[in-house]
């Protein structure tokens, strides 16, 4: 997944996938965005082993420095209606919404905030265990990255080294609490 607040590329990935003007008001939904634009676009996404940054939005008690800082939301009431709209667009481009009639959200340069044609959407859910029909995800998927997702994705690196070869991977991310640790069958 891309994270917003610690995200690292060359230039043409920005020039490749812009964040979209037409998403006012959205906080959450960016990163996946992003994220799942960036993969069909061919970008792959690596990670710190460690956690090496983190947010300091406020502190637990109520009493840090950022208390008196005002969120974007508190001038919602200013923008009605604009946030739906433009969640609508974001979920409609990214395929998240299939029940949503493609008329329903604005398509303003789509072409441009859209999809790439390297990787579906459809190849990122099914490995990671998220069904946009029933709305559904397969729980702990953290069981899984790391270690044991980083032996399978290793057996297919691209033959120059640049990246995973997404075509390879058959492997579809489903809860080790309810099936088991399925993932353990693609592990050499």
């Amino acid at each position: 997944f891309w994270a917003a607040g610690f995200s690292f590329a060359r230039g043409h990935f920005v020039a490749n996938v812009p964040y979209d003007q037409h998403l006012p008001m959205i906080f959450m939904g960016e990163e996946i965005s992003i994220g799942l634009r960036g993969f069909t676009y061919g970008y792959d996404y690596y990670t710190a082993e460690r956690s090496i940054c983190f947010h300091y939005y406020a502190s637990q008690d109520k009493t840090g420095k950022r208390t008196n800082i005002k969120m974007y939301w508190e001038n919602s009431s200013m923008y009605k209606g604009v946030e739906a709209k433009a969640m609508m667009r974001l979920n409609g481009i990214i395929d998240m919404n299939p029940e949503i009639d493609r008329t329903e959200w604005i398509h303003d340069d789509e072409k441009m905030y859209g999809l790439g044609k390297v990787r579906t959407t459809q190849k990122f859910f099914d490995t990671f265990g998220i069904d946009t029909v029933k709305k559904e995800i397969q729980q702990h998927l953290c069981q899984f990255v790391g270690k044991n997702m980083h032996k399978i994705w290793k057996q297919h690196l691209r033959k120059n080294r640049m990246g995973i070869d997404y075509d390879g991977i058959q492997f579809k991310f489903q809860d080790p609490n309810t099936y088991g640790r399925t993932w353990e069958k693609y592990l050499k």
